[in-house]
């Protein structure tokens, strides 16, 4: 090897010492930074006439598993929408209360108020606590439904907060596209738009699950899980509408704003094209969940409606409403009746109405002797009596139908809260592992002890090669 050789060897040791400092003082200093991927300097031995000429630089690779960054990424959008139905289910919940409190104490304390009153019918104070507890029942019904309602508007309002950053950050990862496109034929590094790119994608998938496959010179597609194309040569654009005030007779399509893709309906159920993220949850929520608890409300309002309507309960009625009216009438039958349950303004003084009607019957022509309990305690059999509110429907009391509507609550909560921590489970399993292929910092302060002794050993070659040069010139 002759001397020149030698020099340019070393020389080219030198430089490939400096670029991999260069990298791995990158890693140290990102390896808190969210999304970024450690680099390898990838080195080739170099060649000149087919004689060694040293070392070269191949290049930078970024160090990342598609496989794990994809599990990961269902993972994450597992656990946002599990976090998602568990937070609904927790304030459903909240709303209705368990056993004891909210509607349940309620519904004791306007038993207590029957039992009371057919103690001294005579007494217009126990009376007039029957009214007062209705009243109660009756506005507790009415929150339950408020809540109801409120989480369907916050849920469509995630709806459309979600589709305007999958809008944006399908737009994002499309112009990243382009760019890294463009430093690529230029020869420039793209490692740090490949970066980005990556934790926009992540982010999204929170939204709706995806699948990136790469494509030339760095571009790469985008797809649903569950197969609907979201990104090629142009990204797709997401049609939502947001709704203000929603109420219990809106639904999707009916009031309500569906999902479009490029002006495409598509289907926002679970099991659909988008489905397995925050989106279709919300949605889920939205049009399914919410509407499914409204529904059981009213079940439970329209049965204390059928059973004080009752001629067993009242026979004075003559057809017509008992103590609890769908807005002064029968059911109506449409949606939303736990809102618009109403204590009969027969037997409400504020309303016009008259104490001893409960006395004596809602239909009664004349008040009769103050001291006869019958019909009161006819109003607390329609509590205890057994009869089905619907076909098909079992024979239950009244503590039977919130027996089964408490348990339907807490059955559903209990579910969602499990699904959400076995996600979160699985995500905080894949993100462990996904953060043991970024930077080992005790890994790259070796790699940098190596590199170090690398660079000395080059520059000793240096300093021979000029002693020797130096030699040959003083003959």
């Amino acid at each position: 090897m002759s001397i020149s050789s030698a020099l340019n060897n070393a020389n080219s040791g030198l430089a490939a010492s400096a670029r991999a400092v260069q990298v791995a003082s990158s890693n140290i200093a990102n390896v808190l930074t969210p999304g970024y991927a450690a680099r390898r300097l990838d080195l080739a031995s170099s060649s000149l006439g087919g004689v060694g000429s040293g070392v070269r630089v191949a290049g930078t690779t970024r160090i990342v598993d598609p496989v794990v960054l994809g599990m990961h990424r269902d993972a994450g959008a597992s656990a946002s929408a599990g976090g998602t139905s568990a937070s609904f289910w927790n304030r459903i919940q909240s709303a209705i209360g368990l056993t004891g409190e909210g509607l349940s104490s309620a519904m004791s304390g306007f038993e207590s108020a029957l039992i009371s009153a057919s103690e001294r019918p005579d007494l217009e104070s126990r009376l007039s606590g029957i009214v007062n507890n209705a009243n109660a029942l009756v506005s507790k019904l009415g929150q339950i439904e408020d809540a109801v309602q409120q989480t369907r508007v916050e849920a469509d309002n995630n709806i459309a907060v979600d589709v305007k950053a999958l809008n944006e950050g399908l737009q994002r990862v499309d112009t990243l596209n382009d760019q890294i496109i463009k430093m690529k034929m230029s020869g420039q590094s793209t490692l740090g738009l490949e970066d980005e790119r990556q934790s926009v994608i992540s982010t999204l998938s929170e939204i709706v699950p995806m699948r990136e496959y790469p494509r030339d010179n760095g571009r790469v597609m985008l797809y649903s899980t569950n197969g609907e194309l979201l990104l090629d040569t142009q990204p797709v654009t997401f049609g939502f509408t947001q709704t203000v005030a929603i109420d219990a007779s809106m639904s999707n399509g009916s009031g309500l704003s569906g999902l479009t893709i490029n002006g495409r309906a598509i289907s926002t159920t679970e099991t659909g094209p988008l489905g397995g993220g925050r989106l279709s949850t919300n949605f889920n929520i939205r049009d399914v969940d919410a509407p499914g608890v409204q529904a059981e409300i009213d079940a439970f309002a329209s049965d204390l409606i059928s059973r004080f309507a009752d001629p067993a309960t009242d026979a004075t009625l003559a057809g017509g409403p008992g103590l609890f009216t769908d807005a002064g009438t029968l059911d109506t039958g449409v949606a939303g009746l736990a809102g618009r349950l109403a204590v009969n303004t027969a037997v409400d003084p504020s309303a016009g109405g008259a104490l001893w009607r409960l006395r004596d019957g809602i239909g009664a022509a004349a008040a009769g002797p103050v001291g006869d309990a019958t019909q009161i305690n006819n109003l607390m059999g329609a509590l205890d009596r057994s009869i089905s509110s619907g076909p098909g429907a079992p024979m239950r009391d009244v503590a039977g139908n919130l027996g089964g509507l408490l348990t339907s609550i807490s059955t559903a909560r209990q579910g969602a809260e499990d699904s959400a921590t076995t996600a979160q489970t699985r995500f905080n399993t894949l993100n462990d592992s996904l953060l043991e292929q970024g930077v080992d910092t005790d890994a790259e302060m070796q790699r940098l002890l190596l590199i170090e002794e690398a660079y000395a050993a080059n520059a000793r070659v240096i300093s021979t090669a000029d002693a020797m040069l130096r030699t040959l010139l003083e003959i």
